[in-house]
């Protein structure tokens, strides 16, 4: 009786053994996938905060240097990020220049772009190490 219970012992070990680098690998890919979503929703969380600036007054939305500052201030924890501001005016659902003539009166947009490169922890197939991410918020500025 003992023998018996000593050799399904060790068959729990072996099949333990050939189980452990199948289950590793996928926790690394699940982790991996995690953080990828993770700093996606960062990178789109920048953006917000740098058009959520520009959006407060028409001085806020000129101020090209504030929005940028601000989202990347807000995404301080990505390395790499990277933002570009701008405005632009529409009419009648239709982008018209900034300018008096364009409109008598413009509705005006602010815009934040922000991107970053993430580097996975493996190289996967027909995915690569590195994945580009950027976004672009809009807001309409008060």
């Amino acid at each position: 009786m003992l023998a018996r219970w000593k050799k399904r012992k060790g068959q729990s070990t072996v099949e333990m053994a050939l189980l452990l680098p199948a289950l590793v690998l996928i926790l690394v890919v699940v982790a991996d996938f995690a953080r990828v979503f993770y700093e996606s929703i960062e990178v789109a969380h920048a953006a917000r905060a740098g058009v959520q600036y520009g959006a407060q007054n028409y001085v806020t939305a000129a101020d090209y240097t504030g929005m940028k500052n601000a989202a990347l201030a807000d995404g301080s924890n990505i390395s790499g990020l990277s933002a570009t501001a701008s405005y632009f005016c529409t009419c009648n659902q239709q982008i018209v220049t900034c300018s008096p003539p364009g409109c008598a009166e413009p509705q005006i947009f602010v815009k934040v772009q922000t991107s970053a490169t993430f580097s996975m922890i493996l190289n996967y197939p027909g995915i690569g190490r590195t994945i580009p991410l950027s976004t672009t918020a809009v807001l309409e500025v008060q």
